[in-house]
């Protein structure tokens, strides 16, 4: 996945090599990108689901990683701040629970709409540091065990938190950059089925203005 990414990236540097020079004065700008997340589901809440759902016996392991992607629309409100909002893809986390009628798998699956301040701090004309803090509303689908059909329930839920996040980015041109970015999200689901997990997400991406 990295491997299609740097592609669209090569793509994107020669797009923004067409954009006329009125494109660096607007204030708008995306942000394409993709990356890893650690993300899993918590052993000890499916655990608890599995026994108070029609299992009396269950242990379960988790995976700790995913492929992850996020789209942002960035407005500069100066040269030091900009408001960035989009939509996050966290991942799916797969986990296994051995119990008392068999082995069933289940996943944990969440994406979020964010809202976040990005500060930008120029190392030099084209090296600059970020720091982003913002809420998000996270979104969960989560598939647990049913000890009626022994396959799974589909189970949907939903809430708010808050993320902070550190990185740097490359501007090639006025018009267009890359980034690279590590964010934590303070938790991502509940603790009556997979769990409410902190999550960590590195990505790599694109920064094009409109």
């Amino acid at each position: 996945m990295l491997k299609k990414s740097l592609l669209s990236i090569v793509a994107l540097t020669a797009l923004c090599a067409a954009i006329p020079a009125s494109a660096a004065e607007s204030n708008f700008y995306g942000v394409f990108s993709l990356g890893r997340s650690k993300i899993d589901a918590n052993p000890s809440s499916v655990n608890l689901y599995n026994t108070t759902h029609g299992f009396t016996s269950s242990s379960t392991s988790s995976q700790t990683s995913a492929n992850g992607a996020k789209a942002q629309l960035g407005y500069n409100l100066g040269k030091t701040f900009a408001l960035e909002g989009g939509y996050i893809y966290l991942g799916k986390a797969d986990f296994s629970s051995i119990t008392n009628l068999g082995t069933i798998g289940g996943s944990k699956d969440a994406s979020l709409f964010n809202l976040d301040l990005v500060a930008k701090f120029p190392i030099n004309e084209k090296f600059s540091l970020l720091g982003r803090f913002g809420g998000y509303y996270w979104k969960t689908k989560n598939e647990m065990p049913n000890a009626t059909t022994l396959g799974n329930a589909t189970v949907n839920e939903n809430g708010f938190d808050f993320k902070a996040g550190v990185g740097i980015q490359y501007d090639f041109t006025t018009n267009f950059g890359l980034r690279g970015e590590f964010e934590r999200y303070n938790g991502v689901g509940k603790v009556d089925t997979t769990g409410d997990a902190r999550v960590n997400q590195l990505t790599v991406g694109a920064v094009l203005k409109f």
